[in-house]
């Protein structure tokens, strides 16, 4: 296990990690550990709520509540990876709440869900290009809409796909959730495909962006993008209630977490077969797993373990064997919680963003 303490790999400053990004080594490949830093890393607000890395690997975007008097302001704060220091800071609402962020493969555009509206940033100029309301979702008097939950974007940028629960309200049954597409050309929704499930949590494209997997409260369901509306294909198998999905490079298989009863479990599908196996389970259910990823040549799947305590802990599993690499477990943050993880393009290092104290910090790991 590496941690702060003894065979630490963990480095506390961010400019540790630019030193790994600029000579491409890992941490296997250090001769010696580095000494940590007992700073609590780039200050990015007062809570983080969203992470993600640019292409090629040079900036953090972060999305952070602050606080303003009785209100929490929503604001983009770019961290440029070389210095460790925040570069740019965008506001994107006044108030409210926000998910994590999704850059397109180019670049040049990151999506944000920020309370009922799809936010797009021009991540050259740092401007907001619009604020996007979802269409009108049916529903019954008096229910309110559904939240905007996962996001993705197609690989030629064209497209982004965002899920939106089932509408809320009490006495009626529960109503499917959906999927809606934005024309990024227009800025505008060009469609919508109602989902069997009430609750949409994870949206993951298979390598190439032909096929779609959206996890519901029943189930994941697979989808053909290559029409202007997603068109449903069967259903996983063998899957019940699951959570956060993350496909691997190959676009052989998506990974999925399990939720409700299934929760501590977690489930290679393979696109081939369009079937899923569990590869991993914990002893006691419901375990706080969140943030899979996949490591970029898709040896490795990473899952924060206890992420709002102290203990939170970075597992990681060998994708080949279908294993859990003990030696590889990441301790000892310097952190009260991690609320967000994102692995850097290269493989090498792992971005963390969580809170200490009164404020949100970005940290580095080696891997």
């Amino acid at each position: 296990m590496k941690s702060l303490v003894g065979k630490a790999r963990w480095t506390g400053a961010i400019a540790v990690a630019a030193a790994l990004l600029l000579t491409g080594t890992g941490a296997g490949a250090a001769a010696a550990d580095p000494t940590p830093d007992t700073s609590n890393g780039t200050a990015v607000g007062w809570r983080a709520l969203g992470l993600a890395v640019s292409p090629e690997g040079t900036k953090a975007y972060v999305v952070a509540a602050d606080r303003s008097g009785g209100r929490t302001p929503v604001v983009l704060r770019t961290v440029d990876l070389r210095s460790g220091a925040v570069v740019a800071e965008l506001p994107l609402a006044e108030d409210g709440d926000a998910g994590k962020p999704v850059v397109s493969q180019d670049g040049r555009r990151l999506y944000v869900v920020v309370a009922d509206r799809l936010v797009t940033v021009d991540t050259a100029a740092g401007t907001v290009l619009s604020r996007t309301s979802a269409p009108e979702q049916e529903r019954p008097a008096g229910w309110s809409a559904g939240a905007l939950t996962g996001l993705a974007v197609s690989p030629d940028g064209s497209r982004v796909y965002i899920g939106q629960n089932g509408p809320a309200g009490a006495g009626q049954g529960v109503r499917p959730g959906r999927v809606l597409v934005l024309g990024t050309d227009r800025g505008t929704f060009t469609g919508t495909l109602q989902l069997r499930g009430y609750g949409v949590s994870g949206l993951a494209l298979q390598a190439g962006g032909a096929t779609a997997y959206v996890a519901t409260d029943l189930g994941v369901e697979h989808l053909d993008t290559t029409t202007a509306v997603p068109t449903p294909l069967l259903p996983v198998e063998r899957l019940g209630a699951t959570g956060e999905l993350a496909a691997s490079p190959d676009g052989l298989r998506v990974y999925a977490l399990g939720s409700q009863a299934s929760a501590g479990t977690g489930y290679a599908i393979s696109t081939v077969t369009n079937s899923a196996r569990p590869v991993f389970t914990f002893a006691t259910a419901p375990a706080d797993l969140h943030y899979v990823s996949v490591s970029p040549d898709g040896g490795r799947l990473y899952l924060l373990k206890d992420s709002w305590t102290p203990q939170a802990a970075v597992l990681a599993y060998n994708t080949a064997t279908d294993t859990a690499v003990p030696g590889e477990t990441l301790t000892g943050f310097g952190l009260d919680g991690v609320s967000a993880t994102a692995v850097v393009p290269g493989g090498h290092t792992l971005l963390l963003a969580g809170i200490r104290g009164q404020g949100s910090y970005l940290r580095t790991v080696a891997l």
